[in-house]
């Protein structure tokens, strides 16, 4: 068999040469693209809540590392608001916020390292219409009072009759002697009123019996 010139070989040298490169180059991007993305959040970007939220939540598309995650969030003059280290839970990374945020416009901008080590980030904003501390009390509105004026009335003299009543039963408590004295005068009363009629009646008869016999 017969062997390939050397001009003929290098030229095959070259041709193979650029047809790995070629591969490689093409691999790249694909290499790129296997970053872990963010699939959603919780609020979402644009959301317009009527109360600040108590935390934030980003799920990704595979379990990031947790090395050193960070949320910022900036108001609408880009002063920052709050600096968070999220908690990370496989896939999701969760942002308590450490105090309930104004109202206003709001960017939320969070860092996190993909599973394949690389660091990926990203930017979204939020609108808040109202302080959570200008919520109505409604426990303090649906409280009501203790007694009314008709109420504190009827109280007062319910407590008055009961007083006097008591007061009565201690006098009649205390004086037992004089009790038993007016009932033993009011049951004695009528016996001599009945004597004394008794002999007026009997002293009659016989002073008319006396001037009959007389007469005879």
């Amino acid at each position: 068999m017969r062997s390939l010139p050397a001009p003929t070989r290098l030229v095959s040298l070259l041709a193979l040469a650029s047809a790995i490169a070629l591969a490689l180059l093409l691999a790249m991007p694909t290499a790129a693209q296997a970053h872990d993305t963010l699939l959603e959040s919780d609020p979402t970007d644009g959301d317009v809540l009527e109360t600040s939220p108590e935390e934030l939540t980003f799920s990704f598309s595979a379990n990031i590392l947790d090395v050193s995650p960070v949320v910022r969030i900036s108001d609408a003059d880009g002063e920052t608001v709050a600096e968070i280290t999220p908690t990370i839970e496989g896939p999701v990374a969760t942002a308590a916020l450490p105090e309930p945020l104004a109202a206003g416009d709001y960017e939320i901008a969070w860092r996190v390292v993909s599973s394949d080590g690389h660091p990926i980030e990203g930017t979204f904003a939020i609108t808040v219409e109202q302080d959570t501390a200008a919520e109505p009390d409604e426990s303090a509105e649906s409280e009501e009072p203790a007694a009314s004026d008709d109420g504190g009335a009827t109280a007062a003299e319910t407590t008055g009759d009961t007083a006097a009543s008591d007061a009565e039963d201690q006098t009649s408590e205390e004086n037992p002697a004089a009790q038993t004295e007016d009932e033993s005068a009011g049951g004695l009363s009528m016996p001599l009123l009945l004597g004394i009629l008794g002999v007026v009646v009997v002293g009659a008869v016989i002073a008319g019996v006396v001037i009959v016999r007389r007469r005879d």
